[in-house]
């Protein structure tokens, strides 16, 4: 063979190889974009999820006070009703938004062990209820403090 026809062959080869190696590189550049783009979801999820858990627990405090001044009052003032809805309403929304099953679980269980003491129903008591807060509280902080 004439050497033009080698130098054919090896334009053509070195053709192959250099678009063989720029799929490859736009390959592995797409896969770790996809992956960015996935830790970015990831981590912005976190954040929300952490979000979402301070400010559930600040809405368990919200509707504690609420439901206290409920209580101490022998005859409830529409603006203490209104707080109390509203305290409540904030709650329930936030409790349903956390992903924690052990912090949304032990949310709602302060709020069964909360409702029937601070209403003045026989089957709730302050024990039950201080002892269901300290570990709704506990339970969503440590899922605050959570490692990623």
């Amino acid at each position: 063979m004439s050497t033009a026809v080698w130098a054919f062959i090896g334009v053509v080869a070195g053709g192959l190889l250099t678009v063989a190696a720029q799929a490859t590189a736009e390959s592995l550049k797409a896969r770790a974009a996809a992956r960015a783009r996935q830790d970015q979801r990831e981590r912005a999820t976190r954040e929300f999820q952490r979000d979402t858990l301070i400010e559930l627990q600040t809405a368990m405090a919200d509707y504690r006070s609420a439901l206290c001044r409920d209580r101490s009052q022998i005859l409830p003032s529409r603006s203490t009703d209104a707080q109390l809805s509203a305290a409540r309403t904030r709650y329930q929304m936030l409790v349903h938004r956390v992903s924690s099953p052990a912090a949304r679980e032990a949310a709602l269980a302060w709020e069964a062990a909360a409702l029937p003491w601070f209403q003045g129903d026989d089957s709730g008591t302050a024990a039950a209820e201080a002892e269901a807060w300290e570990t709704a509280m506990q339970v969503t902080g440590e899922a605050v403090r959570a490692p990623d």
